[in-house]
């Protein structure tokens, strides 16, 4: 099979499809069909054609239908070709890196695709981020064929249903790659991965391909952002919004206003921010952006714990939130951000509380910040202020308010915006991970033959406590329940204060500090 991609005819046919794909997604249009076959005929290193030019309408069907497959299995073929002819190494972030050069060919050139969404957001915002998110998956910037795999569920908690997202789209580097990677001489640019300059950026080993990637200039505050979508889809539309400028994340009223002012732009999405701290913070704290999507988040749905103010264009409210969480919402956009200033300046300047182990740290070292969240119901503004402190103890030197250390065999990573308000981002591994603990459960197989669960150990002990005897119909349901039930208290080791009489009282006192003679 290697030897069957030298044969030219069928890497012509092979050029062919793609195009037509292209041709059928509206990529190209017809004009540029022969342009574009040029420019892939360079890019394999050939410099002949047979002048066919066979546009395949099973292809173009399939490329209607179902793009993603479709793509996947033209760009197999055609990365197969490249390896078994030494044009690209056979190691996955290369082979990444020369098919986005593949459908960079097929591209439209930046300011094309900017004058597109932008005349389309004139007729609605709606479409034309809808049509923006389509063609970054129809240009493979975003893989659907990876997207795929994800694995999505829900389950009921005290606080409401909680959503839980084991990402696979994000592919696990094999031993070669990792140790090519390790031999990679850092360029430093572009300085991170989210700065503007990748867009076009060809990548390297240890550097995601972004040949094909193309951004959306805007505005917020006046300074220069751009809209683009994440290649590995926490949500649907999930975005990110990034500075222009190479600046460090921090959670300021001006942080808030470019939250407010977006989802003013962009009514049917949320956007929220990581904290900007250490140990709370997650994501990249030395690139001002922010993250966002078109979802119904959990928190959204969270009840009120108690109303402070009620009055016509403002409300602020406490919900119940495994998070400690101010929720302020009205029509006035102004309203809301000053209130949410508020909030955000009462418990970053020096907020302590003793009886709650609240230490608002030092100058050098701030403990007190936040995980904002902005979204528009009807016409309302809504901010989430979700209450975060990275102080560290002795005994929990990762930090107090941090997933404790017995959930880690779930997920280590700090809790960002996407799992705060309650979707979990859970990694590939525990994919295989569950999959070896339900066989052990069901008695089928035994620990010692799965050395990748040992991690899982007691939590496989507690749930044989739990339920004794397991069996194939439910235990599926049993290991998804308790996955949500291990992420719910993830966000409760983060709550400042927690659900109890005293974490309540402790709660009210800061918010009624927070909003003063305004309540």
């Amino acid at each position: 099979m290697r030897y069957f991609y030298t044969m030219e005819p069928c890497i012509y046919r092979l050029i062919d499809n793609l195009v037509t794909y292209a041709l059928a997604r509206g990529l190209l249009p017809e004009q540029e069909a022969v342009y574009a076959t040029n420019l892939l005929l360079d890019q394999l290193h050939l410099d002949s054609y047979d002048n066919r030019f066979i546009r395949d309408p099973e292809i173009r069907r399939q490329s209607l239908d179902n793009p993603g497959d479709t793509l996947k299995g033209i760009l197999v073929g055609l990365v197969s070709y490249a390896v078994a002819n030494n044009i690209v190494e056979d190691i996955l972030p290369l082979k990444d890196v020369f098919d986005a050069k593949l459908m960079n060919t097929l591209t439209p050139r930046p300011k094309t695709v900017i004058d597109r969404f932008w005349s389309e957001y004139a007729e609605s915002p709606v479409k034309a981020t809808l049509d923006y998110f389509n063609f970054s998956q129809d240009t493979d910037y975003i893989r659907r064929y990876r997207l795929a795999q994800d694995l999505y569920w829900e389950g009921d908690t005290r606080y409401g249903r909680m959503q839980i997202l084991i990402s696979l789209s994000k592919p696990e580097l094999d031993p070669k790659a990792i140790a090519a990677a390790g031999k990679a001489k850092a360029t430093g640019y572009p300085k991170c991965a989210l700065c503007m300059e990748n867009e076009g950026y060809a990548g390297r080993v240890d550097f995601a391909a972004r040949s094909n990637h193309r951004i959306i200039p805007l505005k917020l505050c006046n300074e220069d952002f751009s809209l683009q979508f994440s290649p590995y889809r926490y949500c649907h539309q999930h975005c990110i919004v990034l500075n222009h400028r190479h600046i460090p994340m921090i959670i300021n009223e001006s942080a808030f206003e470019k939250l407010l002012q977006f989802v003013e732009m962009f009514p049917h999405y949320f956007l929220g921010s990581n904290a900007d701290l250490p140990y709370v913070g997650g994501s990249v704290l030395s690139h001002e952006h922010f993250q966002g999507g078109v979802h119904r988040l959990p928190i959204m749905d969270a009840k009120v714990l108690k109303t402070y103010i009620s009055r016509p264009g403002l409300e602020v409210s406490t919900i119940m939130w495994p998070l400690s969480t101010v929720r302020i919402t009205g029509n006035d956009r102004a309203k809301v951000l000053a209130a949410s200033s508020k909030v955000l300046r009462a418990w970053r300047d020096g907020y302590s509380d003793p009886e709650a182990q609240i230490d608002p740290g030092t100058a050098e070292d701030p403990h007190n910040t936040i995980t904002p969240l902005a979204c528009r119901c009807g016409s309302s503004f809504v901010m989430f202020l979700m209450l975060r402190n990275n102080k560290r103890t002795e005994q929990r030197p990762i930090g107090l308010f941090h997933t404790h250390q017995d959930r880690f065999h779930i997920k280590k990573e700090g809790i960002g915006i996407i799992d705060a308000p309650g979707l979990a981002i859970l990694p590939s591994r525990l994919k295989k991970e569950l999959a070896a603990i339900r066989e052990i459960l069901l008695g089928n197989e035994l620990e010692t033959d799965h050395p990748e669960v040992e991690k899982h150990s007691a939590w496989i002990a507690e749930l044989r406590t739990k339920y004794g005897i397991f069996s194939p119909e439910t235990i599926d349901d049993v290991l998804r329940n308790e996955v949500v039930n291990v992420f719910t208290l993830m966000l409760e080791d983060c709550g400042v204060f927690k659900h109890t009489p005293s974490g309540e009282a402790s709660f009210d006192r800061f918010v009624r500090y927070a909003l003063g003679d305004a309540i």
